[in-house]
């Protein structure tokens, strides 16, 4: 199927690569079904809506930049996203990019289950990530 997008004009996407929010993304609970794209040549993956195409939020792997990045799902938020083991699990951080320096939110990461496309963002309690947590180099 074809979609409009943000960044990359029309892209050629397999239904079976459509992820399903079933409460949205806070702020946006209206738009449900997105889609991952990887941006060439970086460590860079984009989250775009696919019935907004102005609803693109880039996104990094918090690993990549952030060795000792732990996360902890709830009982409650595993049997939402129905993961049956930590190979089902994916998670991303949305990063905002600002004229003098670019930060990851990693209070609140994007959890993928890759078997059912099932997806949600989750607010951590841990005290020692930021929503603004400031990454040294971008590639």
């Amino acid at each position: 199927m074809m979609i409009d997008t943000k960044f990359f004009g029309q892209v050629e996407i397999n239904e079976d690569e459509i992820l399903y929010f079933e409460k949205g993304l806070p702020g946006l609970e209206d738009y449900k079904r997105y889609t991952i794209i990887k941006v060439e040549d970086s460590n860079l993956y984009c989250l775009q809506s696919i019935d907004e195409k102005n609803i693109a939020l880039l996104m990094i792997i918090p690993w990549d930049y952030f060795k000792d990045y732990e996360i902890a799902l709830s009982n409650e938020e595993i049997k939402e996203l129905n993961i049956n083991s930590y190979e089902d699990v994916m998670v991303y951080n949305i990063i905002t990019v600002r004229d003098d320096k670019v930060t990851a939110n990693l209070l609140a990461p994007v959890v993928l289950n890759v078997k059912n496309n099932k997806a949600k963002q989750i607010i951590l309690n841990d005290k020692k990530y930021s929503i603004r947590q400031e990454i040294k180099c971008l590639s």
